[in-house]
C-alpha cells in the first residue's frame, strides 16, 4: 500500500470510508459478543445463585436431620436404660417365681393330691369336687409358672450354638409328648429334616410348643394329620414348618398370635397358658430368624420359622 502522504485525495477518502465501515462492523460484532457474554454471565450467576440456595437448604435440612438423629439417639439411650431396668426386674421376678411361688405351689398341689387319694372315701362328693378343682388350678398355675420361666430364660440365657440334627430333636420332642399322643389316631408326616446351627435346648422348646399345639388343636380330628418338614428356603436361611388339620383360627387375628397371653379358643375346650407361641417367637428371634403362621377356621394351621444357615 502506498504511504498516506503519496495517496491521491480521492483514494484517501475511499480508504478512510472502508476503514470506517470495517470499524463499525467490528464494533457491532463486539457489541453482539458483549451482549452474549453478559447473557451467559447472567445465566451462570442465576445457576450459581440457585445452587447456593439449594446448598443452604440442604445444609439446613442436614442440620435439622442431625438434630433429629441426636434427639432420637438420646431417646433410644433412655429407652435402652428403661429396657435394662425392665430386664433386671424380670430377672428378679423370675427368681421370685422360681423360689417364692413355685415351691409353695408344689406343696399345695402335693397336699391336695394326698387328700384326694387318701381321703376320698370319707369326703362328701361336693368336697371331692372342691379338692379336684384345687388340683386342677394348682396344676394350671404350675404350668403357667413353668412357661413364664422358660419365657424369661429364652430372653436371657446365653445361646449354646452347635450343629443340631432336627430329625433326632423332633423325635425327642414327640417322645416327650407321649401322654398327649397315647390312644389317638394320628398320621405323622416327617420327611428328612436338615442339620441346623442352633441352641439345641431352646430349639427343642420351640418344637415342643408347636407339636403340642398341633396335638391339642387336632383332638377333634380322626385321624389327626401332623406334618413336620422343611421348605427349600434360601441360601441364607432354612424354612421349617409344623402343619396340622386341626380347628385352625381366624387369619385376621394372626398379628396377635405370637403375643404373650393371647388365646383364640375357649380355655374350657383347649387348655393352655397363652405363653407358648410367644416363647417360640422369642427363641427364633434370638437365633436371627422369624416366625409366621397361616390358617383358616376349621381348616388347620401351619406355623413357619426360619433359621440362618451356618456361614
Amino acid at each position: 500500500m502506498r504511504p498516506w502522504t503519496q495517496m491521491a485525495p480521492a483514494n484517501m477518502q475511499a480508504t478512510v470510508s472502508m476503514l470506517q465501515e470495517e470499524l463499525q462492523a467490528t464494533n457491532h460484532e463486539v457489541m453482539l459478543l458483549t451482549l452474549e457474554l453478559e447473557q451467559r454471565v447472567a445465566e451462570r450467576t442465576a445457576e450459581l445463585s440457585r445452587a447456593n440456595r439449594e446448598l443452604r437448604e440442604q445444609v439446613a435440612v442436614r442440620m435439622r436431620g442431625e438434630q433429629v438423629i441426636k434427639s432420637l439417639n438420646q431417646d433410644l439411650e433412655r429407652r435402652a436404660e428403661l429396657l435394662q431396668a425392665a430386664n433386671e426386674e424380670l430377672e428378679a421376678f423370675s427368681y421370685s417365681v422360681s423360689h417364692d411361688l413355685r415351691n409353695p405351689l408344689a406343696r399345695i398341689l402335693g397336699f391336695a393330691e394326698l387328700i384326694k387319694n387318701n381321703s376320698a372315701a370319707v369326703l362328701a362328693e361336693k368336697d371331692r369336687q372342691h379338692v379336684e378343682k384345687i388340683c386342677e388350678a394348682a396344676t394350671q398355675m404350675a404350668a403357667l409358672i413353668d412357661d413364664l420361666l422358660r419365657f424369661s430364660r429364652a430372653a436371657h440365657a446365653e445361646l449354646g450354638m452347635k450343629e443340631v440334627d432336627l430329625n433326632g430333636l423332633v423325635a425327642e420332642a414327640i417322645a416327650e409328648l407321649e401322654h398327649d399322643i397315647r390312644g389317638r389316631n394320628i398320621v405323622w408326616k416327617r420327611p428328612a429334616l436338615p442339620v441346623v446351627s442352633a441352641d439345641a435346648s431352646l430349639l427343642k422348646q420351640v418344637f415342643l410348643n408347636l407339636i403340642s399345639n398341633a396335638l391339642k388343636y387336632t383332638r377333634p380330628r380322626d385321624p389327626a394329620e401332623i406334618e413336620i418338614g422343611s421348605l427349600e428356603g434360601t441360601s441364607e436361611a432354612w424354612v421349617l414348618f409344623v402343619r396340622d388339620n386341626g380347628v385352625g383360627f381366624d387369619p385376621q387375628q394372626v398379628t396377635k398370635l405370637f403375643g404373650a397371653f393371647q388365646r383364640f379358643h375357649d380355655k374350657r375346650e383347649f387348655e393352655g397358658t397363652g405363653v407358648g407361641l410367644a416363647n417360640v417367637r422369642r427363641v427364633i428371634l434370638r437365633h436371627g430368624g422369624r416366625v409366621w403362621a397361616e390358617a383358616k377356621p376349621d381348616a388347620g394351621a401351619a406355623f413357619y420359622l426360619t433359621l440362618p444357615r451356618k456361614s
